[in-house]
């Protein structure tokens, strides 16, 4: 009997220690506020929306291979053919990638002779960034590669499909051994190009259209803007926020005495510095990248599309990341002089150092639409050339919208842009309108 009750007394203590373990552990009210230390951020107002990481990975192009040479390309902007092939792509598996140098498939005769479509992601992309957004086989040894574009092609006079990821080194590519994709898919796809506007090359890199393009619309955008004092309590500890004396171009300086704030172009551009504490660690790209969008899920949110569009180290050795934004999925791109368009951070080990934004929210209602006409032809090939000319080097060629700043309102005209291989964006051609 003694024995006994000692073992009910015993199981009694056990369960005791199991309840107040777990009352300690989650229902302490206070056990936070006695631990935080004045480093940590503060709880943010929720501005814009967050993101999913899926959602900031997509091909800026799709070059569609029609065969005999044939060539023409769908963007964002073009979301009938553009959407179609992409849900059924994300849909599809792509298993067994087997290593393979570049130059082990002559891709100048595959360009002319076979039908196909490339995937081209304007910069490259982590494969396990990649993986977010398309099913791709996890069990991988080379997820420390970047891939810059996907090439699916069906070959001429073989009943087969051939899928190839691209590494950012130009050294590999990958194949995809047991990709899900029939030749229905692939004749599906150039179907929805064989009466689109004819695209030519003559280095296999920059696609240019044959004739003008009059798809795009200029626009008037009301907009909104995130005030100081909201971006001020997303970033700085409140009640220690000081300001320091406006300089002579109008620009406004805050700190909390760690950070600083400057807001400058009458209120709509923010760069947001913290001081980092080096580390002799190599940054990671994806952890990087990962980083930055939960810092502007956090603090500021998305004003609507955006794509991851670069990385690089900047001379300090912080990992530099760009996201470009879209407007009625077509890239903002500004001349020089004038930022907006994009979201870039700086990074040390997952640490945000910079944080460079907009502050302005375009709305959703357009007015005073005028459609515009994209020089194409001759006339296009000669403004590139005169980039070449000066020395710059193109990789790629896309239409964008060209934004003007009002009082109330942002101006957006189409334009066509080109990326550097510097990875600098610049406006390369104007639009007219349309008669």
């Amino acid at each position: 009997m003694i024995e006994k009750g000692k073992s009910v007394l015993l199981a009694l203590l056990v369960v005791l220690s199991l309840v107040q373990s777990y009352s300690l552990a989650y229902n302490t009210p206070y056990k936070d506020a006695k631990v935080k230390s004045d480093s940590d951020y503060v709880k943010t107002e929720r501005l814009g929306e967050e993101e999913k990481p899926d959602n900031l990975v997509f091909p800026e192009q799709l070059i569609i291979h029609l065969g005999d040479d044939k060539h023409t390309v769908f963007y964002p902007s073009t979301p009938t053919f553009y959407g179609l092939i992409m849900t059924k792509l994300k849909l599809r598996e792509f298993k067994g990638l087997q290593r393979d140098s570049v130059e082990s498939v002559d891709w100048d005769q595959i360009r002319k002779e076979d039908q196909g479509v490339e995937l081209r992601f304007g910069r490259p992309v982590p494969f396990e960034l990649l993986q977010k957004a398309f099913k791709i086989d996890g069990d991988f040894l080379f997820f420390g590669d970047s891939i810059d574009r996907i090439w699916i092609y069906s070959s001429k006079g073989r009943d087969e499909v051939r899928t190839f990821f691209f590494s950012s080194d130009d050294r590999y590519v990958y194949e995809s051994m047991h990709a899900d994709l029939t030749i229905g898919d692939v004749e599906g796809f150039v179907g929805f190009g064989q009466y689109w506007d004819p695209y030519s090359t003559s280095d296999g890199n920059v696609y240019a259209p044959d004739k003008p393009m009059a798809r795009l619309f200029d626009m008037e955008v009301a907009y909104d803007k995130y005030t100081v004092e909201q971006m001020q309590d997303n970033l700085f500890d409140p009640g220690a926020t000081r300001t320091i004396q406006s300089n002579k171009s109008g620009s406004q300086m805050y700190t909390d005495g760690k950070r600083g704030l400057k807001i400058e172009q009458d209120g709509t551009w923010l760069s947001y510095t913290d001081l980092v504490a080096r580390t002799e660690v190599n940054n990671d790209l994806f952890d990087n990248v990962m980083s930055a969008i939960g810092f502007v899920d956090q603090h500021g949110g998305w004003n609507g599309k955006h794509l991851f569009v670069k990385d690089a180290e900047s001379e300090a050795g912080d990992s530099v990341i760009r996201f470009q934004q879209y407007y009625k999925e077509v890239p903002i791109v500004s001349d020089k002089g004038l930022n907006f368009g994009y979201i870039q951070l700086f990074l040390e080990q997952g640490v945000v150092s910079t944080y460079n934004r907009s502050l302005v929210v375009l709305g959703e209602e357009t007015t005073n639409k005028h459609k515009r006409e994209l020089p194409g032809g001759e006339e296009l090939r000669k403004k590139l050339q005169e980039l070449r000319a000066g020395g710059r080097t193109v990789e790629a060629l896309f239409p964008a919208m060209k934004p003007t700043i009002g009082e109330k309102s942002v101006r957006l005209t189409p334009a066509w842009a080109a990326r550097l291989t510097t990875g600098e964006v610049v406006i390369v051609a104007e639009s007219k309108l349309y008669a």
